[in-house]
């Protein structure tokens, strides 16, 4: 099992990296749907409730995705019965928890629906790290932008973030 905790250069974590779209939806969706077209991505993971709303709501359903049901917003997430797996797991803010990590793990397979009791931030890590060819990782920027990381080009990038989070013990 796999546990990572944030343990410095938090700032490098809260980079806009590409494809980061400046706009609202329903363009911010199109903009990503328009990605997802030509370039043939077969496999789209979102992580948080208001891109996933968003996703749903404008007709670009995730293949599977991780929400915590609180936003700063107070928005409910709609559609979500889409999911036929659902999967809770305690992960807090700083971390990728060793459940989360499985979690992860099961939804790239897809039809995962994951409602995280804490934060689900660090889990598009997860789902960069995990996701088949051909996928697109979809968060929200604290400053309001979408973000989508087509894996194939990034992985390897984004994954030297992990040089930044120390492994961290956790109770069977």
């Amino acid at each position: 099992m796999t546990c990572y905790k944030l343990s410095r250069r938090r700032d490098l974590f809260a980079f806009p990296y590409p494809l980061t779209v400046w706009r609202d939806p329903p363009r911010s969706v199109e903009v990503v749907r328009d990605f997802v077209e030509s370039y043939d991505i077969r496999h789209i993971y979102t992580v948080g409730d208001v891109v996933t709303r968003n996703f749903l709501e404008y007709g670009l359903a995730p293949t599977s995705v991780a929400v915590d049901e609180k936003t700063r917003r107070g928005i409910k997430v709609e559609g979500l019965g889409l999911y036929k797996r659902v999967i809770r797991v305690n992960n807090p803010p700083g971390y990728i928890t060793e459940e989360a990590w499985a979690a992860v793990e099961e939804a790239v397979e897809g039809g995962v629906l994951i409602k995280v009791d804490g934060e689900e931030d660090m889990l598009s890590l997860a789902f960069i790290k995990l996701a088949p060819p051909r996928s697109v990782v979809a968060y929200g920027h604290y400053l309001g932008a979408l973000v989508a990381i087509p894996v194939d080009w990034y992985r390897d990038s984004i994954l030297r973030l992990f040089n930044y989070l120390e492994q961290c013990q956790q109770k069977a």
